[in-house]
Parts: structure tokens; C-alpha cells; sequence
């Protein structure tokens, strides 16, 4: 899951990315610089994957140093934190797997860093700092969001029951963690919350919402949290910083607007956020947002954000108009406190990652295919794809449901068969292949309503098992088709697809019986307990057993 390897790291490097966004930032007692983003595909959706860089001078940063990624997984939403103990967290949130998952480096200044076994904290994302409260105790973060993951299918939803922003308690630096109570302000919007102890002793934790911040307290340590409000705090519905500084001041940080990511400001408070006399204005542009801040030894705020990601855009020409920038500021109070600059090493606008033209432009990332001849075209895939050609002549003409039924499905079959198994002219045969999905992609739509088809056969043969040919024979369509589409939609093949649906069967057993582990396998279809084990374990990262007492202990925690 986290990759150091240096020659699997060059797969990640910024001429590999079309995008990258929703950055973090730390800074060493020496004054290395770490700061973590993530990317991978063209938007937020399965195989993205979070890393780390790093930049001893401030000026010069890596290329990724360290990357958590996982096959049919999406990595996402990274988070780095220096601990009192001076060491790294290097987080990030994984679904699937509906969880937040960390790595920590001793020593973050070491030549060479050794990161520790991933470790689970909470379900089920968090992507800002944890608090050390006065008690010592540590509190993260960690939200189950009200509407799922929204930029995927609704399968990929988390199975907790209990939604809300919620607090992780540590008392022994990181080695077990307590869920606490979790406020559930009204319209929250994918949390990204904070929470601040106040000079009376209460805690005050802040949520994004769809109007700006809300802000719910706990007068008990976080073990309950009041009704919800709107704090006041403005914003256009985007992540924002708060923290106190030594000094005993509240910083925030966001957008000085209440519908647009432009104008990110820092704003210091000298009375519990009640007001806030001073403020620096950090990037006036538009598309400037998500900030995360950390104080360095040398006293002075280094702040970072994106801008203009670059995400959800049509074709490689509308990504290049977008900046695609990770930066920094670093600043001090005095600044802010003047709302101008005025220490010697203060600056505004660095760059920690820009990302240029995308070396890997012939695999076409958006499906556009134009310049080829059928024959160049097979050329083209033998020599480059021989492993991947039926997904790649799909993918570059982005055949849909609505044309293919058009396709004469068993004589593509039956080349494809033919290219398998190695029999004949393999460029005759995949021109040929070519030919006949180029003949019915005139027709653009893009609508994938067989994927829901396959999805009710799945459902409705729970008991039988079907092949994957024998459902493409119920859904009347080309079997490398069917298994190219759905692989496409979902992320995820159609045997792992029904692999998921077991394990959710089995979740919902061990949460909800006391059924044996034996009993759950084989009324989910894994058939032996060790096989069960072993699949769950793969999926979840925890054995059946550790999953039910985690989750029992969890529930037992908040009643």
C-alpha cells in the first residue's frame, strides 16, 4: 500500500499526472518541508493515489518520496502532522476499505526515512490536523459523511450506520485510539472539520457546510456534542484552517468570500474567534483553495493550498489551461498582524508542484482517438498494449450502450478469442476488431446502462454464482464488452464486484448477529472459514473476528 520503491515511484512523478489538488503541509525541527497532495485519472474516482514530496531549501522539491496507492482502491484526501513526539504522520483515507490509514517516520529529518506498518485509525475521513489538547490527550478528526462518497456509484457508500464529524481520542501517542462523540451540524458538507480548544475549557468544533462553516461544542471532552450552528465564519463551502498559535491567538484561514475560492486570507483573533482584527491577504486568484498550516521552528506559518486543480475537465488541451499548482506562504504574525509583509524571509505564492504537458499523452487519458488509420491503429496496439488491446479499442472509441447493440458482438468475440489464443495474422485480426466498434461509435452518449444489468443478474443468481460468460449470455452482449464496461464505470471487475457484495453480506452479519465465522462464510458463498478469512482480510485489513470486536467496542463507546 505505501510505495518507497524508487523505480515504482516514477510512475507517480508530476509528468505522469494530468491533475492534483487538496494539499497538506509540515516542517521539520531542521526546516525540511514536507507536503503531501493527491491525483491519479483525470478527476476524483477510483485509482487515485496520495503522496508525499519533500524540499530541504524551500525552493527545490521532490518528485514523490512516497506514495499510497492501492489496486481498485481510491487513495485520497492526505493529511501530514508532526506529533509532540516529533514524528511524521503521513494519513490518508481509502475506499473502498472506508477508513483512514497511517505511516509514521521517526525521524523526519533522517537522510533515508523509515516509515512504520500502515496503521487504521478511524472510519472514515479525515484530511486536517489532530488537536493536543491541554490534557495531552490527541483528538483526530475523522467524519462518516451524510450523502457517501457523492463522486462515486452509491455501492461504494460506507457501511457505519453512525454518521457524523466525529473525534478519535489517543492517550498513549498513537498506539490505540478511542472513537469519541461526533456533532451532525445541519447541511455539513463533506466535514473537513477542525476542532479548537477554547480559553474556558470547552471545545468548539468547526464544520464545512453548504453555506459557509458551522461550529458545534462539547463540554465533556468530546464525548457529546451540542446542535449545530451556523459560526458565523462565512466561506464559499470549501476546507478552511483553524488553530491556535503559541502566542495564544486563533489563526484562520480561508477565502475572504462567500461564493467563490478566491481571496485566501489569514485572519488572526485575539479573543476565542469572537472577532478577528487583523488579516493577509495570501493569493488573490480565482480557483485558490483547501488550506492546511503548520508553524516551524524558525516561528514563522507556512501555509499551503491549491489552485486551480485542473479535475473534471473534457480533454488533455482543457486540463492545460488550468494551473494545476500546489503552493505555499510563508508568513508571520507580524504580518498579518500589519496586513503586509514585513519579516525578512516572509513570501507569498511559492511553488511546491506545477504540473506541465502529461508525458504519457499517447495513452490518451480522455478517449480521443483521431490520427490513426484502423491498420496504424493495431499497429499501434500490438506494439505498445499486447496485454491490454481489447480495453484500449474500447476506451479510444468510447462505445456505449445506446450503440452497443449495433456491434455484431459474436464475430468480435470471436476475434478476440482468436487474439488470445495466438491463432492467425494478429494485425489482420485486430484491424478487423477495429473496424467493426469503429463502425457503431458514431453514436456519443455517454450512458452505461448495461453496468446497472449486470449488477440485477449479479443479484438476482446471488445463489448460483453465474460465470462472467454466462452472464454476458443473460445481458445478450460481447463478454470482453461486458467486462471492459463494467471495469470502466465501477473501477472494479465484475468478479471483484461479487466479491464485494459477499463481504458486504458477511459486514452486516458480524455487526448485526452472533452467527459464527464458520456460519457467515458459508451464508455469504466463500464456503470454508479460512478462504473467508483470507478474502476479508484482503478487503478490510483486519481479520472477521477483530472487525466485529472493533466495531462492537466502537458502538459501545457511544452509548
Amino acid at each position: 500500500m505505501l510505495i518507497t520503491d524508487k523505480n515504482e515511484l516514477k510512475k507517480y512523478t508530476a509528468k505522469h499526472r494530468v491533475w492534483q489538488g487538496i494539499p497538506g503541509i509540515e516542517v521539520t525541527k531542521k526546516g525540511r518541508i514536507f507536503s503531501t497532495f493527491y491525483s491519479g485519472g483525470v478527476k476524483e474516482e477510483l485509482g487515485n493515489y496520495v503522496m508525499l514530496v519533500m524540499s530541504d531549501n524551500g525552493t527545490d522539491f521532490t518528485e514523490p518520496i512516497a506514495v499510497a496507492y492501492k489496486e481498485n482502491h481510491r487513495c485520497f484526501d492526505p493529511c501530514i502532522w508532526i506529533d509532540p513526539l516529533g514524528r511524521l504522520w503521513f494519513t490518508w483515507s481509502m475506499i473502498p476499505a472506508h477508513g483512514t490509514y497511517a505511516v509514521i517516520c521517526d525521524d523526519p529529518d533522517a537522510d533515508e526515512l523509515i516509515w512504520s506498518n500502515v496503521i487504521f485509525v478511524g472510519h472514515d475521513v479525515m484530511m486536517n490536523k489532530p488537536t493536543i489538547l491541554s490534557t495531552g490527550e490527541w483528538f483526530f478528526p475523522i467524519a462518516v459523511w451524510n450523502d457517501g462518497i457523492r463522486v462515486l456509484s452509491s455501492e461504494y457508500d460506507t457501511q457505519e450506520k453512525d454518521k457524523g464529524s466525529f473525534v478519535y481520542k489517543t492517550i498513549d501517542n498513537g498506539k490505540t485510539f478511542e472513537k469519541l462523540g461526533g456533532a451532525d451540524v445541519e447541511k455539513r458538507s463533506f466535514d473537513e472539520h477542525m476542532i479548537l480548544e477554547l480559553s474556558d475549557g470547552r471545545l468548539a468544533m468547526y464544520v464545512r457546510t453548504e453555506y459557509g462553516i458551522g461550529v458545534s461544542y462539547s463540554f465533556d471532552s468530546g464525548k457529546t456534542w451540542t446542535k449545530g450552528k451556523d459560526s458565523g465564519l462565512g466561506g464559499p463551502s470549501s476546507r478552511f484552517f483553524i488553530g491556535r498559535l503559541q502566542s495564544g491567538r486563533v489563526l484562520f484561514i480561508n477565502n475572504a468570500d462567500d461564493k467563490e475560492r478566491i481571496n485566501l486570507t489569514a485572519f488572526l483573533s485575539e479573543d476565542d474567534g469572537a472577532t478577528w482584527k487583523y488579516q493577509l491577504l495570501l493569493d488573490e486568484r480565482e480557483n485558490v483553495s483547501y488550506p492546511d498550516a503548520t508553524v516551524g521552528e524558525d516561528g514563522y506559518i507556512y501555509i499551503t493550498y491549491d489552485r486551480d486543480r485542473g479535475a473534471l475537465k473534457k480533454s488533455l488541451d482543457e486540463a492545460y489551461a488550468s494551473a494545476r499548482e500546489i503552493l505555499y506562504a510563508k508568513v508571520t504574525e507580524e504580518d498579518i498582524i500589519q496586513g503586509k509583509l514585513t519579516s525578512p524571509d516572509s513570501k507569498l505564492k511559492c511553488i511546491i508542484s506545477k504540473l506541465d504537458k502529461y508525458s504519457d499523452e499517447e495513452e490518451n487519458p480522455y478517449g480521443e482517438v483521431s490520427r490513426y488509420t484502423d491498420e496504424e491503429f493495431a499497429t499501434l496496439l500490438l506494439e505498445q498494449y499486447s496485454d491490454k488491446i481489447v480495453d484500449k479499442i474500447f476506451e479510444h472509441y468510447s462505445i456505449n450502450c445506446v450503440n452497443m447493440h449495433k456491434l455484431e458482438s459474436a464475430e468480435f468475440d470471436k476475434l478476440a478469442e482468436s487474439l488470445e489464443q495466438d491463432k492467425g495474422d494478429k494485425l489482420k485480426i485486430v484491424t478487423e476488431m477495429i473496424a467493426l466498434v469503429r463502425s457503431v461509435s458514431d453514436i456519443k452518449i455517454e450512458s452505461f446502462p448495461i453496468v446497472e444489468t449486470i449488477k440485477r443478474i449479479i443479484m438476482e443468481n446471488k445463489e448460483s454464482d453465474l460465470t462472467i460468460k454466462d452472464i454476458a449470455k443473460k445481458a445478450g452482449i460481447s463478454m470482453y464488452y461486458m467486462m471492459h464496461t463494467f471495469k470502466k464505470v465501477t473501477g472494479t471487475t465484475i468478479t471483484e464486484y461479487k466479491t464485494s457484495l459477499k463481504i458486504a453480506c458477511a459486514k452486516k452479519l458480524l455487526i448485526c448477529s452472533d452467527k459464527s465465522i464458520l456460519e457467515i462464510s458459508q451464508e455469504c458463498g466463500f464456503g470454508s472459514s479460512s478462504y473467508f478469512s483470507k478474502v476479508f482480510m484482503q478487503s478490510e485489513h483486519v481479520s472477521p473476528s477483530e472487525y466485529r470486536n472493533m466495531l462492537k467496542k466502537n458502538l459501545n463507546a457511544t452509548l
